[in-house]
């Protein structure tokens, strides 16, 4: 369930992520700049931020019609895309371990008369089509240099890559090029796209080669520093197995977060489609919406004051910034669709108490509420005080993440999630190995 938060939670964020922001412990000028930038905006969201609702104080379920079979013993689905597979396992031993371990063959020559392996860059011309129509960013045929891309790295779409193996670059041509046919995965970002057919047209310019490790024994052992669990093995194919049951454990680890999101945003597809909400709060629509619309803006008027020709031609305003920044269709009333966001949280919000009403649970304790304190100072690295977190945040807002947090728990706890194929969903594995990363 996404919550929002004033903006100078916001300017935080960008200054952490954007503008680098001073993170070893060095006096410089742009942390001087950057801290009181934080205190003027603190300063401003302090003078203007409204009272929220008090949902808390108020009586919610009379509003709010949902069935208790709703949202108890319930089973949900989620997408097969969270599930890591054995193809997972291979695609990450390829492009997370053994593309960055490669080593350049004869340098930086420009090979253009062998036929492309695994490992190498390949420069190359591309477009791509969906329906007849070429896809929109999905070209570079017009550039003046070609893209170099590197095979086994995993940065395109699957299965584009390895078609491109084994061809010559000098036997194509903008004239004459390679054709591939994919699909889109199901579950793609850009959602008109999701399952659709694509042809692309490939033209390879050159190549620079490079030679990928071989995945054997001795470079997953000396190498990549792996500890076998056993001294001796009856192959090595059996000690393979066992790096492969590590780096499934470590995928299950690094998706963990990911998959705990998917069941959240599948649960709340649910509770809202199954519950009937009267008498939206005005005022907590307003709010979020205000908070949508500060964001983006915050983020258009920083990368526009960057003077980024290419950015400023694109979104000359922030509406059409709104449009691509919040994944809207491309003609949409950017403001009417964020009040359709803004009224969905209320929903949400609604739900949420109207439940543990009915629960007798509506509550957030002194420890409770101390741990998304700190949730916050940690997120922040530290940034903010405690008491400063909770004079920009605002102690209702602190509650009532606190209690979202508490309440998504038990209501995660109400339900048996499987993927698509369905099986089973399994959050944690068998082996709970401390490592930081699955190359040692």
């Amino acid at each position: 369930m996404k919550k929002l938060f004033p903006i100078l939670v916001i300017a935080l964020a960008l200054c952490l992520l954007v503008t680098g922001c001073n993170t070893d412990g060095d006096s410089t000028d742009t942390t001087n700049t950057t801290s009181a930038e934080i205190t003027t905006a603190a300063e401003t969201e302090a003078e203007t931020t409204a009272p929220r609702y008090d949902y808390m104080g108020a009586e919610v379920a009379p509003d709010v019609d949902i069935d208790p079979a709703d949202y108890k013993d319930i089973t949900l689905t989620i997408p097969n895309y969270y599930k890591i597979t054995d193809e997972d396992v291979r695609d990450y031993i390829l492009s997370g371990i053994r593309f960055p371990s490669r080593t350049a063959t004869n340098g930086t020559t420009m090979v253009r008369d062998k036929a492309l392996s695994l490992g190498d860059d390949a420069y190359i011309y591309y477009k791509g089509f969906v329906d007849g129509e070429e896809l929109e960013n999905g070209s570079n045929w017009d550039d003046k240099s070609p893209y170099a891309l590197g095979l086994g790295s995993g940065e395109f779409l699957p299965g584009f890559e390895e078609a491109l193996v084994g061809v010559v670059p000098n036997q194509t041509s903008k004239s004459s090029p390679v054709e591939i046919n994919l699909t889109f995965p199901e579950e793609y970002s850009v959602t008109d796209l999701a399952g659709k057919d694509v042809v692309f047209y490939v033209a390879v310019e050159y190549a620079v080669q490079y030679k990928l490790p071989d995945y054997d024994r001795k470079f997953v052992v000396e190498t990549l520093k792996y500890e076998p669990k056993q001294e001796f093995y009856a192959s090595d194919a059996a000690l393979l197995a066992e790096f492969e049951e590590f780096v499934y454990d470590y995928l299950v680890k690094q998706n963990a977060t990911n998959l705990e999101n998917a069941k959240i945003d599948a649960l709340w597809n649910h509770l809202v489609e199954k519950a009937v909400c009267r008498n939206l709060v005005p005022e907590e629509v307003a709010y979020y919406l205000d908070a949508y619309k500060s964001e983006v803006t915050y983020y258009y008027n920083y990368y526009y004051s960057q003077n980024n020709a290419e950015f400023n031609a694109l979104y000359p305003n922030v509406g059409t910034f709104a449009i691509a920044y919040y994944g809207f269709e491309k003609d949409a009333d950017w403001e009417a669709e964020l009040t359709k966001m803004a009224e969905l949280l209320v929903k949400q919000d609604m739900i949420i108490h109207a439940v543990a009403e009915v629960e007798g649970i509506e509550s957030v304790t002194e420890e409770e509420y101390n741990a998304q304190v700190k949730y916050w100072v940690n997120y922040y690295y530290g940034y903010l005080t405690e008491s400063e977190i909770i004079q920009n945040m605002g102690e209702d807002n602190l509650i009532e993440s606190a209690f979202v947090e508490k309440m998504d728990k038990w209501l995660l706890e109400q339900v048996t999630f499987t993927y698509a194929d369905g099986t089973p969903v399994v959050s944690n594995t068998n082996n709970e190995a401390e490592t930081e990363t699955a190359e040692g």
